[in-house]
């Protein structure tokens, strides 16, 4: 298998990610996070599917809302990544060593029908947990390897005190995940966006990034604005990116919404923002 089946003629991934499930619930009920049903979330990802992923390239998947229950719903043509990691990490990142989740691995992945395995791990290159999370992804990556699956690595940075040093701690994960030869890399913006507005230092940013990856990345959207989003899109393209993941910076507004007026948002806001997305060209 290879990551044909994500990314378009060009080679630009194009994804859809809603392969949220704790956050989301903190998102949609910041106050009683336990409110929000599994009905609730299942909703809100049919509808995202069947609305975005068929001008996508591929939708980020998870299995306790999503697979099998929403594979059906997935265009032909559109591949989906199956996330592997438990959920936990958002309690205690800094003492958090990712683990599969229970009752799921990547045999399953690739029997539910899945292109492409995700890995998020929560690092940072200084913690004492950075050698430990190294080793969990580098087993992951060999077991897609026997499995003949491709694997991206997510390597999420927290507790970055300071906003400058952004780019080191991104620079660095980049390092050491790329050197364990994922098929593809998840990454944040290397620069804090709103502490680095000179486009042509965010480009030579992105492209640092780039320059050390043997293999392409992808930029997440980490819950940011949409407008901040989309030009961090831009300049990581102008970069050497060669895709984006997008969850709620697309489609936050919408997941609020209920019935008939989520749909109106979707229809107005999320789909116009898509297409913005999908029209920015990739240097890559």
């Amino acid at each position: 298998m290879t990551l044909d089946a994500l990314r378009d003629a060009n080679g630009v991934f194009r994804v859809l990610a809603i392969d949220h499930r704790d956050s989301l619930r903190r998102f949609l009920a910041p106050n009683d996070p336990s409110s929000v049903t599994r009905a609730d979330i299942v909703d809100l990802k049919r509808s995202l599917i069947r609305s975005v992923a068929p001008h996508a390239t591929g939708v980020m998947l998870e299995p306790e809302y999503s697979i099998p229950d929403l594979v059906p719903e997935v265009p032909n043509g559109v591949g989906f990544f199956a996330a592997l990691e438990a959920q936990g990490y958002l309690d205690d990142p800094a003492g958090s060593v990712t683990s599969v989740m229970p009752g799921w691995s990547v045999t399953a992945a690739v029997a539910s029908g899945a292109s492409c395995a995700k890995l998020l791990l929560p690092f940072h290159p200084d913690r004492p947990t950075a050698d430990a999370q190294v080793t969990v992804a580098a087993s992951v990556v060999a077991e897609c390897r026997e499995a003949g699956v491709p694997v991206v690595l997510e390597p999420l940075f927290f507790g970055l005190d300071d906003p400058s040093d952004r780019f080191r701690v991104v620079h660095r994960t980049a390092v050491l995940f790329a050197a364990l030869e994922p098929d593809l890399l998840k990454l944040p913006f290397p620069v804090d966006p709103d502490l680095v507005t000179d486009s042509g230092e965010r480009v030579d940013a992105c492209r640092a990034i780039t320059d050390v990856c043997c293999q392409p990345w992808a930029i997440l959207s980490g819950g940011g604005t949409f407008d901040s989003f989309a030009q961090q899109v831009r300049d990581a393209f102008a970069g050497g990116a060669s895709g984006f993941m997008v969850g709620r910076a697309l489609w936050g507004e919408a997941a609020r919404a209920r019935g008939d007026e989520r749909q109106r948002i979707i229809d107005s806001v999320v789909l116009p923002r898509w297409r913005e997305l999908s029209a920015i060209e990739s240097a890559a």
